[in-house]
């Protein structure tokens, strides 16, 4: 095979039925497009089943093996000539791009996704951080970051030598999945009908969201439904607060879908009361949508979101704050600007220019 043609794209992602989101667009878009150019591409995902989306793709997994043992495997053994190799959701600056580039002749464009804790690394991490660096920096020949905040973050982290390495590409929605209603946000009488869509993990603020509405008054509780949709290990303890405050008839845990572009409409606002986050796809979604968006100031929110204008922003883990904002759009004492944002969200952040972008890479 023409070296010049295959390309590997290596994504510690798991597969599911029940979760078709925007990434998984974004991959059988890129896997269409670097068709249509000529490349062949093949897939490696971890401990996956292939899925009817990804019927037409060339398709690797196992039952056991983490990612970059699956991918390792598969180059030791098949000998394939990838000219390029793309990695998603795995860190950086590890032992694993030094074997990847011991074995072949390649560029290595890591796609780094990776929020950071609200409160930074520890100093232990920094340190171990940047001696990773030192070490296999010259194994990666570009990072791509998923925002701005992303690049900022690394070359604090890394040291601004990776500033010239490093390209920002904005991650992008198919517009014409998503409903773009202009419905009036302001309303009297009927209840209003909030959605979330995160992984259930402590890091996502869920419990705060859930102690927020323990302190709005019942008159205000009564008015308001959260339909919360992900799955994850926290979704028991998240239950449990539910309970224990005496709000299923706020809360409705909806589980994992594959619909939700079909959702997003039938919402006043999003809330996501994120610790951390890179740049987040559900977000864009629901302003896609024309759902303003209740979230946290940090990672790539502040990028997105524009306070009074397309949501409310406040600070992760303050509670109270959250409580008022809650307060304050159920009372309609708190009033979104007009603008044109959604319109130029819609305009800036499409799945073709993502793809274009990834594959200007190539050339």
């Amino acid at each position: 095979m023409h070296k010049g043609n295959h390309i590997a794209v290596v994504c510690n992602y798991q597969l599911k039925n029940n979760r078709i989101g925007s990434m998984d667009r974004f991959f059988i878009a890129f896997n269409k497009v670097c068709i249509d150019k000529g490349y062949i591409v093949d897939w490696f995902f971890p401990k996956s089943k292939a899925i009817e989306l990804y019927s037409g793709i060339n398709f690797y997994s196992d039952s056991d093996s983490n990612i970059e043992t699956l991918f390792l495997n598969h180059i030791n053994t098949a000998k394939p000539n990838y000219k390029y190799v793309f990695t998603h959701f795995i860190e950086l600056f590890t032992p694993f791009y030094k074997m990847v580039k011991n074995q072949m002749d390649c560029k290595i464009f890591a796609v780094d996704h990776m929020s950071r804790p609200v409160d930074g690394f520890s100093l232990k991490k920094k340190i171990k951080r940047k001696l990773k660096y030192v070490i296999y920096k010259e194994y990666i020949d570009k990072v791509i970051a998923v925002s701005q905040y992303i690049k900022t973050e690394n070359v604090s982290d890394y040291g601004s030598s990776l500033k010239r390495k490093t390209e920002v590409i904005y991650n992008g929605i198919d517009a014409k999945l998503y409903h773009n209603s202009s419905k009036s946000k302001s309303k009297e009488s009927s209840k209003f009908k909030f959605i979330v869509v995160s992984h259930l993990v402590y890091e996502k603020g869920i419990q705060d969201l859930i102690l927020a509405m323990s302190k709005v008054e019942e008159k205000t509780q009564k008015n308001i439904t959260i339909d919360i949709y992900g799955e994850g290990i926290y979704k028991s303890e998240l239950i449990d607060l539910v309970t224990a405050l005496k709000l299923e008839d706020v809360f409705s845990f909806k589980g994992s879908v594959d619909n939700l572009y079909e959702l997003y409409d039938k919402y006043d606002f999003m809330i996501q009361p994120t610790y951390m986050e890179a740049f987040s796809l559900s977000i864009l979604e629901s302003l896609f949508s024309n759902v303003p968006v209740i979230t946290t100031t940090v990672g790539g929110n502040v990028e997105i979101i524009e306070n009074g204008i397309n949501g409310f922003l406040f600070e992760p883990k303050n509670i109270e704050e959250l409580k008022e904002i809650l307060i304050g759009v159920c009372n309609n004492k708190l009033a979104l600007k007009e603008s044109n944002t959604y319109e130029e969200t819609r305009s800036k952040y499409t799945l073709d220019k993502m793809v274009n972008n990834y594959l200007k890479l190539l050339q």
